[in-house]
C-alpha cells in the first residue's frame, strides 16, 4: 500500500532526482550533514527532558546539557560532514548547546500541559489505497480540551507567517492525531524555532485540511507519473546526501578528492580549462576588433564630410556613406506627447496624421498645406536626430 511522509513528498518538491535515488533506488548513504547531526543531539535531550517529566523527574539545566554533549561525544564521526567551512564542529556543538539553555529556561519548569506522547509515530490514510506517516516530536495536553502538537527545529531560518499557516508536516499530525482523544475542541500547532528561541503557533480547519488532502494527491499523482526525476539544482545542493550519483554535481565530487597534481590533468577539468581560455580570448579580439572599426568608421565619416563624397572607394570595395538628419517628435509615453496630440486636434488636423504616426506628421508638414503658424508651433516639440551608416560593396557588384 503507497505511503508517504512529508519529508518524502518535500524531498520531490526540492528535486525529483533525489527523490530517485533516495525513495526508489534507495541508496544507503554513509554520511550526515552537520546540521543534521546537531539537531538529532537536539532533539534527543529534549525527548530525555519530558520523558524523565513523565515519572516525575525534573533535570537540572546542567544535567541536560550534560547528557546533549555525552550523546554527542558517542554519535561524532568521521562520516558527519561540515559544508560551511567557516564554522567548526565545536562552533555546531556551542549552538545546539545554546539552543537548550534557552528552551529551559524559557519552559522552566515544564509545567505548561501534560505530556501525553513522544515521538509518535502516526500511520493514516489520506485517501483510499494511500497513507500518510510521521513522527510528532511531543503531544501534549492542555486546559483539560486543547491538543498541541509540538514540533523542534533547529534550523536558522525563520519561516514567514504564510509559510507557518500553509506548513503540511504539523497539518499532516494533526490528521493522524484527530479522534484519539475524547473531549478535544481545539488542536494547535505549535513550532519552536529553537535557534531563535521563538515559539510559533498555527491551526487548520477541517476545510483547510480537506485542501491538504487534495493537493497531496495530486502531488503524489505527479510523482507516480514521472519518468524522468530530472534534477534540479538550488541553494540546498551543497547539503544533498546524493551528490555523487546526481548527473549535475557528479563531476564536482569526483574532481573535488582528487590530489592537486591530478585534478589539473583530469579530462573533464582541463577541457573546461581549455575552452573558457579559448572563449575569453575570443571576447578580448571581438572587443579589439569593435574598438578599431569604431575608430576607422568615424574616419570614415569625417573623410566624407570633409572631402564632400558619399562612396569612398578602396582596392576591391567602396564604402556607401548615409548621414541624415531627420525629424524626431515625442513618442507614446512621452510626457510631451499628450500636449502635442491636444495641439493638433484642436487645430482639426488629427485625421490626417493617421492618430500622430510620427512619419505621417513630418511627411504632411513637408507638403506645406498646414498654416505656418501650426507648423512652427509643432515644431517646437520637434528634436533633431542624425542617422549614420555605412554599406559595403564589392566593386564588381556596382552596374
Amino acid at each position: 500500500m503507497p505511503t508517504y511522509s512529508h519529508s518524502q513528498l518535500s524531498t520531490y518538491e526540492n528535486c525529483p532526482q533525489q527523490y530517485k535515488l533516495a525513495y526508489i533506488d534507495r541508496i544507503k548513504i554513509e554520511t550526515e550533514g552537520i546540521e543534521a547531526f546537531m539537531g538529532t543531539r537536539v532533539h534527543e535531550a529534549l525527548e530525555k527532558l519530558y520523558r524523565d517529566l513523565k515519572v516525575t523527574k525534573l533535570n537540572t539545566l546542567d544535567e541536560l546539557l550534560t547528557y546533549y554533549h555525552q550523546s554527542w561525544e558517542k554519535n561524532w564521526s568521521e562520516t558527519v560532514q561540515i559544508i560551511r567551512k567557516e564554522y567548526s564542529a565545536e562552533d555546531y556543538r556551542r549552538l545546539g548547546e545554546r539552543c537548550l539553555r534557552d528552551y529551559y529556561n524559557r519552559y522552566f519548569p515544564f509545567d505548561q500541559g501534560k505530556t501525553l506522547a513522544l515521538e509518535e509515530n502516526i500511520y493514516f490514510p489520506l485517501e483510499e489505497g494511500y497513507w500518510i506517516r510521521g513522527v510528532i516530536d511531543r503531544l501534549t495536553l492542555s486546559d483539560h480540551s486543547v491538543l498541541e502538537i509540538h514540533d523542534y527545529k533547529t534550523a536558522n531560518r525563520l519561516p514567514t507567517r504564510a509559510e507557518v499557516d500553509s506548513d503540511r508536516q504539523l497539518a499532516f499530525y494533526q490528521m493522524g492525531v484527530e479522534g484519539r482523544w475524547k473531549d478535544i475542541r481545539e488542536i494547535r500547532l505549535i513550532w519552536h524555532y529553537l535557534t531563535f528561541d521563538l515559539e510559533i503557533q498555527s491551526s487548520r480547519t477541517p476545510e483547510e485540511l480537506q485542501r491538504l488532502r487534495a493537493e497531496t494527491m495530486e502531488l503524489i499523482r505527479r510523482i507516480e507519473a514521472d519518468r524522468e526525476f530530472l534534477p534540479r539544482e538550488g541553494p540546498l545542493c551543497d547539503w544533498c546526501d546524493f551528490q555523487g550519483y546526481c548527473p549535475k554535481r557528479k563531476h564536482l565530487i569526483f574532481v573535488e578528492n582528487l590530489p592537486p597534481n591530478e585534478y589539473l590533468r583530469e579530462e573533464g577539468v582541463t577541457l573546461v580549462n581549455r575552452y573558457v581560455e579559448l572563449k575569453e580570448k575570443k571576447r578580448m579580439m571581438n572587443e579589439e576588433m569593435d574598438a578599431e572599426l569604431a575608430k576607422i568608421e568615424e574616419a570614415l565619416f569625417a573623410y566624407a564630410q570633409r572631402e564632400g563624397v558619399d562612396s569612398i572607394y578602396g582596392s576591391d570595395h567602396v564604402a556607401k556613406i548615409k548621414i541624415e538628419v531627420k525629424e524626431k517628435y515625442p513618442l507614446k509615453g512621452d510626457p510631451n506627447r499628450k500636449l502635442l496630440d491636444e495641439l493638433i486636434k484642436k487645430a482639426g488636423k488629427w485625421m490626417e496624421v493617421s492618430d500622430l504616426n510620427p512619419w505621417m506628421l513630418a511627411r504632411v508638414m513637408e507638403r506645406g498645406s498646414w498654416p505656418s503658424s501650426l507648423v512652427n508651433r509643432i515644431k517646437e516639440f520637434c528634436s533633431l536626430e542624425q542617422s549614420r551608416s555605412i554599406t559595403i560593396q564589392k566593386l564588381k557588384e556596382i552596374d
